[in-house]
């Protein structure tokens, strides 16, 4: 075998990658890249690391022997030399995205949320890596570190968002305000993890934690909430307005009856009411009503049929204009039928 230069011939994708020549003689020279470094290993033992430039290489088969040492070793060879070659560049392209079930403290629910960010790493060291996670493979790229790390990634973001809705009170709807917390501890669990594959993790972000929008559990929660919310905000509107809403109905009464042509409104004058005095209307026009259809209030008015028929039309028409209620009308009814 001849004396060869060995470089890196692999795409940019991958992160470590073997030189397919395994037999090599002494001379050979290896020439490293800027942004990568080289890794000889002799017969599986780590020999050398190699920097950016070009390397002799003092290790291998003694060239023009490699006939008789072939057949002295039936075809093999006493020396087995391995290239392995790892980029040095800091990556920031490791998408990842998981789906969790989390159990919500606050309502007592197990939801499915949805999560995804990114991370950025780089190798710290090369033979760590190269032995723990490639092994007997050729090559490691981009995507196969990511599909290895994926389990320890949401492992430990389990564990991060589990804690921070028990020691911070966080419920579904608020956790996503903890994303930077959450983001800055998972980073520092999964960083001596990482190291110890030799893997530099220094950047981790979460982009996104939420419900699924799907989740029908979730939906009725959502609904619930509003509800109670609504209900609340409009008894605050109530309890602040006080008795305007009364005293705005008092005044609309008025109206419908200074608009009546019929005997409801003198009725309803007589008794000194007025659309301009003021808030005490309301009470005025219920001892209105109060003196012209109860005949104990009134002792200068009859009793006859013909008194009592006047006051059965007149609680008529007060029911009618919506003045009294239907109770109040029927109430008022029987009892001057009673009295014939």
């Amino acid at each position: 075998m001849s004396i060869s230069t060995i470089q890196n011939k692999s795409n940019t994708d991958f992160l470590i990658w073997k030189s397919p020549i395994n037999s090599i003689t002494i001379g050979s020279q290896i020439i490293v890249h800027e942004n990568e470094e080289a890794l000889l290993f002799e017969n599986g033992q780590l020999l050398n690391i190699f920097k950016p430039g070009r390397h002799l290489i003092e290790s291998g088969n003694i060239p023009g022997l490699e006939g008789l040492i072939s057949r002295s070793f039936k075809g093999g060879s006493p020396i087995i030399v391995e290239i392995w070659f790892a980029s040095k560049v800091a990556s920031f392209d490791y998408k990842w995205g998981t789906r969790l079930q989390v159990k919500d403290n606050t309502y007592g629910l197990i939801l499915p949320m949805t999560s995804y960010g990114s991370y950025a790493l780089k190798i710290s060291d090369a033979a760590s890596l190269i032995v723990q996670l490639v092994g007997k493979n050729q090559s490691l790229s981009k995507l196969e570190l990511k599909q290895k790390l994926v389990p320890l990634l949401v492992r430990n973001l389990k564990e991060e968002v589990a804690d921070t809705i028990v020691d911070k009170k966080a419920d579904i709807f608020t956790i996503s305000t903890e994303l930077r917390n959450i983001s800055k501890n998972v980073q520092d669990s999964l960083f001596d993890e990482f190291s110890r594959f030799g893997l530099d993790l220094f950047d981790f972000y979460i982009e996104s934690l939420e419900v699924d929008e799907k989740c029908e559990e979730y939906k009725k929660l959502k609904s619930s909430l509003g509800d109670a919310a609504s209900l609340k905000l409009r008894a605050n509107a109530a309890k602040d307005s006080g008795n305007f809403y009364q005293t705005e109905r008092s005044f609309d009464a008025l109206q419908a009856a200074a608009e009546n042509e019929s005997g409801i409104s003198g009725t309803l004058l007589s008794g000194g009411l007025g659309l301009g005095m003021g808030l005490g209307a309301g009470q005025q026009m219920a001892n209105t009503i109060n003196q012209n259809t109860n005949p104990n209030l009134n002792n200068n008015q009859s009793n006859g049929p013909d008194n009592i028929e006047e006051k059965l039309l007149k609680i008529k028409k007060l029911f009618d204009s919506g003045l009294i209620t239907e109770k109040e009308y029927q109430d008022k009814k029987l009892e001057l039928l009673n009295q014939l």
